[in-house]
């Protein structure tokens, strides 16, 4: 004997697991406008994104070119690197004109959240939409190929066939 609620059980849990898919990316862009406010109150005196260096180096796809963790500590406790000399860090301060960057004395939430918007930022980038060139010869190849067989194709279905 099977229970109304034993046929039905898949409906509800589909409705919850889409509503958490829903809910996922809605989360990651509340991250990144708050990131966004974050990093206009207490970065963007020094740094740009894709408009080239101010005090600080442009920050356009540093997400891309540095590891998260380095990012976070680089974010919340830039002193501390160069007092360890981490390479990267000393070469951006000589970069700099040895101007350090001052611990901007936010929590690591907000700093994830300057994260996330940094990484927004690098989603905005233009694309370039279309087949590049070295796929053209095999696209051609394959458009004459589907030619030439709807061409036999056509040509073998007028015989006549006899069916009994």
């Amino acid at each position: 004997m099977t229970t109304e609620f034993a046929k039905r059980w898949p409906l509800p849990v589909l409705g919850i697991l889409m509503m958490v898919l829903y809910l996922v990316p809605i989360k990651q862009a509340t991250a990144a406008t708050a990131g966004q406010e974050i990093f206009q109150s207490k970065c963007a005196a020094c740094h740009t994104i894709g408009k080239g260096k101010l005090v600080g180096p442009d920050l356009a796809g540093v997400t891309a070119r540095r590891e998260a963790g380095w990012l976070k500590r680089q974010i919340k406790e830039p002193d501390r690197l160069i007092e360890e000399k981490d390479p990267i860090a000393l070469q951006l301060l000589q970069e700099a004109e040895d101007v350090e960057m001052p611990p901007p004395e936010i929590s690591d939430e907000e700093v994830m959240a300057v994260i996330a918007y940094l990484k927004s930022t690098e989603k905005l980038k233009n694309v370039v939409v279309g087949v590049p060139s070295q796929y053209m010869p095999t696209i051609i190849i394959s458009i004459i190929a589907l030619f030439i067989l709807t061409i036999i194709g056509l040509m073998v279905g007028r015989k006549k066939v006899d069916v009994r």
